[in-house]
């Protein structure tokens, strides 16, 4: 649907480390100037082991567009896993994957006192 991809291209990952078999990712949206959320990828040379963190300062569950008769829409966290298959997995190789996505409770990582 060419509607989700323009509101996909809202968000930006932006790798933030790189290491032999892992990354970190920090995700912006075009409506914010500070990370919006945080990805974590690592490769155990088998599968994928992805862990997504979205900061509170999002409005994750809000409808990411709205179509004039389309009973069904899809939120920004919905579409942000799209955004994540086809800029980080498919990078990788694809193949078999796991993600695990957590809400933090405050918005920066130095807030997080170990909590999530």
């Amino acid at each position: 649907m060419a509607v989700e991809d323009v509101v996909a291209q809202e968000f930006a990952l932006k790798r933030y480390i790189r290491a032999h078999s892992a990354e970190k990712y920090l995700v912006y949206h075009s409506t914010q100037k500070r990370p919006c959320g945080q990805l974590i990828v690592v490769d155990d040379g088998y599968d994928l082991f992805l862990s997504l963190i979205l900061y509170p300062t999002f409005s994750w569950d809000d409808p990411a567009y709205h179509l004039e008769g389309d009973p069904e829409g899809r939120a920004f966290s919905e579409l942000l896993v799209d955004v994540v298959a086809a800029e980080v997995i498919e990078p990788w190789g694809g193949g078999k994957w796991h993600l695990e996505v957590f809400r933090s409770a405050s918005a920066e990582p130095e807030d997080w006192n170990g909590e999530m």
